[in-house]
């Protein structure tokens, strides 16, 4: 009971004036004994706010009917709970402090609120400078709040905000875990200052590939001659390639492959069926067949449907072609399509990939006619190809075996085919089937508005995530659909993935304006520059601000 009392006492007292031992004990005991002995009487003017304030306790706890000593537990909670009304009537002393704790105590935790939206914003590029310094920071400035709050109190005992600084803590913790980028956080603008036109020789029309392969850039045309070679200071250093299908001639030839050997070149011809080197000097140098089946494919494929049904990616070991038994006579014949592997010591190819059945989005696929969302591939450096598939919006990567080595899912958000878009295919494929009639645009423009109309569900409802794929060290590219820059969505934005970290990130590059890139490489992207006469040039851009 003696100790109960004191407790009650000292709580009572606050610590702010707190009364000897001697004093405590008397007061106890008067309590104790229903006598107050030597208390000071209310009536004397010496008595001071916290002797005035304990007697009234003991008055309170005499009204209770505590007569006996010790007192039974029935009797010490009743003195409690008179205590504690006795204490509600009190008026509080210096009621300032307690406001200015209260704010303190809010300070804090808008400050854990406000760091906590800073790391949270940390993982994009907008936000602070780095992982560490920023919750370092923000638990110094909360830390410095809680501590302003325990000066305002001058309590014995420190009483901090915890629960701010408790959250506080989880936030930092959780900035500091690794955590991947976001997928609308980079977009890099490729200034024009970043671009550098080859302009010795004659301009180019109908350019279908370009590649650097030794010592030399080389583009590839569709008409003799076929083959155009340049220093890499812009200089040409040859122009040759003339048609044929005899040695060293060149009937149909649609890709090219880096030599192993500097200055050269390899030139695969579809009609002829040969995979031809030459030197940067215009000489022949050898052929071997080139073992591809891909069966029929509509002459005008790539101008009904995007994908490159003709792609080649040669590495160290060998190749990378794509085989369509059934033939290609629209972009939804695509799905049909296997990827094979050709080594360059057995010249049998072997099935690595089929897209109708190793892709996960195969199974959910809708067949539709036009703007159909299409498989694309390329091979990387490393021997391994990346395969995007559209349906289930992830990227596949996969060895020289066919062996699946991992799989990424892109983030980038589905949006609908806009009407626009949707019309100006139509109206294209208008122009190509009436291409040589004559027929006025006036009346190719109510022809599309009819054949749209029409079609229903024959057009998808999502604009493709992607038109082309290309693959570079470390990097996939993959090239936004654009349908307000041409019919099949070609424009100037492509999206990357990064091969190096186990969680990728991913960035948008803006190309200038006319600029197609056929390669990538650590530095730079190699291409062509188009003006409005469809006039073409090599060209190549510098990649100084990509994420590595």
């Amino acid at each position: 009971m003696l100790k109960k009392t004191q407790w009650l006492l000292r709580r009572r007292t606050g610590g702010r004036a707190e009364p000897d031992r001697e004093t405590i004990d008397r007061l106890v005991s008067a309590v104790l004994e229903n006598d107050s002995g030597q208390a000071a009487d209310p009536a004397d003017g010496n008595a001071d706010d916290e002797t005035l304030e304990t007697l009234r306790l003991i008055r309170s706890i005499r009204q209770v009917g505590a007569s006996d000593s010790p007192l039974p537990e029935s009797g010490v909670d009743a003195i409690m709970g008179a205590l504690e009304g006795e204490a509600r009537s009190v008026p509080r002393q210096d009621a300032w402090r307690e406001w200015l704790g209260m704010a303190s105590g809010f300070l804090a935790s808008s400050v854990t609120l406000g760091s906590g939206l800073l790391l949270v914003g940390g993982a994009g590029d907008v936000g602070p400078p780095g992982a560490v310094a920023t919750p370092v920071l923000a638990a110094a400035v909360a830390s410095l709040a809680a501590l302003a709050s325990v000066l305002v109190h001058r309590r014995s005992t420190l009483r901090l905000p915890i629960l701010p600084l408790l959250v506080l803590g989880a936030l930092v913790m959780v900035s500091c875990a690794p955590t991947p980028r976001d997928a609308a956080a980079a977009e890099v603008a490729i200034d024009l200052s970043a671009l550098t036109t080859f302009e010795e020789g004659e301009e180019l029309w109908g350019v279908r590939d370009v590649i650097e392969s030794g010592e030399a850039i080389w583009a590839l045309t569709e008409a003799a001659p076929f083959l155009r070679a340049y220093g890499r200071s812009g200089r040409l250093l040859a122009d040759f390639g003339r048609s044929g299908q005899g040695p060293g001639e060149l009937f149909n030839p649609w890709v090219l492959s880096a030599a192993a050997s500097p200055r050269e070149v390899i030139v695969w011809d579809l009609a002829t069926r040969r995979r031809s080197r030459f030197d940067a000097g215009g000489n022949f140098v050898t052929s071997t067949p080139a073992p591809t089946t891909r069966g029929s494919i509509r002459a005008d494929i790539r101008s009904v449907t995007f994908g490159d049904p003709f792609r080649v990616a040669e590495d160290g070991t060998g190749a990378w072609v794509a085989s369509y038994p059934g033939g290609l006579n629209r972009g939804d014949d695509f799905w049909s399509g296997r990827l094979l592997r050709i080594t360059h010591a057995d010249a049998e190819p072997t099935v690595a990939l089929d897209f109708a059945v190793d892709l996960p989005g195969a199974a959910t696929r809708v067949p539709v006619m036009g703007l159909a969302p299409v498989p694309l591939w390329d091979g990387c450096p490393d021997g391994v190809v990346a395969v995007l598939d559209p349906i289930d919006r992830s990227l596949h990567l996969h060895g020289t075996g066919g062996t699946k080595t991992r799989s990424i899912p892109l983030p980038w958000p589905a949006r609908p085919l806009s009407h626009e878009e949707r019309l100006g295919y139509v109206r294209e494929m208008m122009r190509n089937e009436t291409r040589g009639t004559n027929m006025p645009e006036a009346e190719i423009e109510r022809a599309a508005a009819d054949a749209l109309a029409r079609a229903g569900d024959h057009l998808p409802a999502e604009a493709p995530i992607g038109i082309d794929l290309r693959c570079s060290p470390g990097r996939v590219w993959i090239q936004a659909f654009d349908g307000s820059s041409h019919p099949l969505g070609y424009g100037r934005a492509w999206s990357t993935v990064s091969l190096g970290d186990p969680e990728p990130q991913f960035q948008r590059v803006i190309f200038p304006d006319g600029f197609t890139p056929y390669r990538f490489t650590d530095t730079t992207a190699i291409g062509v520059l188009t003006d409005a006469m469809d006039l073409q040039r090599v060209a190549v851009v510098r990649l100084t601000d990509l994420a590595p």
